[in-house]
């Protein structure tokens, strides 16, 4: 281990420390942040190692260790970067016709997902890279999320294709993510909190959970009729997609902004209302992504953001839940630089019922700037996302997770069967396309913002 260092341990970042936690006590498998990429056309697999190489000399996050230090907490170091042709694993697949190959790196997808990381002896990557022809090659490279948020994946599958072109053009890649330093941002970041007052964010974090175990002493917790949850791992999720395409998606965005609000807090207020519409708590709390990066962090890769919960408590009317949700974002961004250890402390304080408050909501927001089919470097044409997994979704509770492209708006709701059936989930899901829908269409009148929310 020593002789991979280059330099001194470090701490880890608050939202390494969170997901460092989160996996401790939950005792779950370091899961993975996936991109994968068909690549139709003449690929330059030497070009592709080349720029692999140059991704991995770049980012300290594809370079970093994590391990143990003597006193117990979690630290981490920057090992030498591997050689260029021991980066990538290239594997020659036969298959019978394309599709046959899609199918298998389809469950190649969901098998690597669940496939462990060892970041105190291995590198925080696996790229793979699989060929059915000259012509259709996949590369699938995978993150640990103690290291990769999604962000980090936007920013490498990027910077990949523009390296990829530098070494084709035999050229030398530079972009502004060149040394990008992300130790010393993770130091800048953590001094950032130590001048914060700790007080304040503690007594708010305190105040949030004392909130939350109040509303969770309610004798009903769920949808209505599949049982209350028990203990244990949660079983495969009832799971709905939809989507609001072209058109629908631009009139949706000006009547935001016409509003003033993003159009993730419009599908969140509505997403809480139709939630209010079908259960009877006093109360939802939603688990939200929120990433660190200060302005000037933008183009660093590694992991930043990190899972805080909101609470909004009930009512029927949309405007109301859509300030709430305002204020709670807010708030809960204004207080979000919190250790991991003070964030459990607040939430398990003596007396607290249900511990972690209302089983509520997971809800996921992914803006995605890159169209789903690019035309690469050297006449490629790469497919971003390709090879969907067919995998078993969890939750509990409800899982709202947003992906927002520039031509759409997909959807994805998760239901924890041991709290709504089936007959439920499709209502719920129903009733949420109805209103997102009515108010997408061009023709309709922008009735749901009786005056201006802001």
């Amino acid at each position: 281990m020593t002789e991979q260092r280059t330099g001194g341990v470090s701490e880890l970042s608050y939202a390494q420390e969170h997901e460092y936690g989160r996996l401790r006590e939950t005792q779950q498998p370091m899961k993975a942040v996936q991109l994968a990429e068909r690549i139709e056309g003449p690929l330059d697999v030497p070009a592709l190692h080349r720029a692999l190489s140059a991704l991995v000399t770049m980012h300290e996050a594809l370079r970093l260790r994590v391990g143990t230090a003597p006193d117990g907490r979690p630290v981490q170091w920057l090992a030498e970067a591997p050689p260029p042709d021991g980066l990538l694993d290239a594997r020659r697949i036969k298959a019978r016709s394309s599709a046959q190959f899609g199918t298998y790196l389809a469950r190649v997808r969901a098998q690597s997902l669940a496939e462990p990381f060892d970041l105190e002896t291995g590198p925080p990557f696996r790229f793979r890279l699989f060929r059915y022809s000259e012509q259709l090659h996949a590369l699938i490279v995978d993150l640990p999320t103690l290291t990769a948020d999604l962000a980090s994946r936007s920013l490498v599958r990027g910077r990949l294709w523009e390296a990829y072109g530098a070494a084709l053009a035999d050229q030398e890649y530079a972009s502004d993510g060149e040394g990008d330093g992300l130790l010393a941002a993770i130091n800048r970041a953590r001094e950032r909190h130590d001048r914060r007052s700790a007080t304040v964010e503690h007594r708010y974090w305190s105040r949030k959970f004392e909130a939350m175990a109040a509303l969770s002493d309610e004798p009903e917790s769920a949808g209505s009729g599949a049982g209350a949850p028990s203990d244990g791992p949660a079983p495969a999720a009832i799971t709905r997609f939809s989507f609001i395409p072209g058109p629908a998606v631009a009139s949706l965005r000006r009547n935001c902004r016409d509003a003033k609000v993003t159009l993730f807090q419009f599908t969140l207020a509505h997403f809480a209302r139709i939630f209010f519409l079908h259960t009877t708590r006093s109360g939802l709390t939603m688990t939200l992504p929120l990433d660190t990066r200060s302005t000037a962090e933008r183009t660093v890769v590694g992991k930043f953001s990190r899972g805080l919960p909101i609470l909004v408590e009930r009512s029927a009317d949309f405007t109301t839940l859509l300030r709430r949700i305002g204020s709670e974002l807010m708030q809960t961004m204004r207080h979000q630089h919190i250790a991991y250890a003070d964030l459990s402390r607040a939430r398990k304080a003596p007396g607290r019922a249900g511990g972690d408050g209302l089983r509520g909501a997971i809800v996921r927001y992914t803006l995605h700037a890159e169209r789903f089919v690019d035309t690469g470097p050297g006449g490629l044409r790469v497919t971003h996302n390709a090879f969907a997994p067919q995998v078993d979704y969890t939750c509990d509770g409800v899982s709202f997770i947003v992906n927002e492209y520039d031509q759409s708006v997909t959807f994805v709701l998760c239901f924890d069967p041991r709290e709504f059936s089936v007959a439920q989930a499709d209502r719920f899901t129903a009733d949420l396309n109805t209103v997102l829908g009515a108010v997408a269409r061009s023709a309709s009148p922008w009735a749901v913002f009786p005056g201006d929310p802001s």
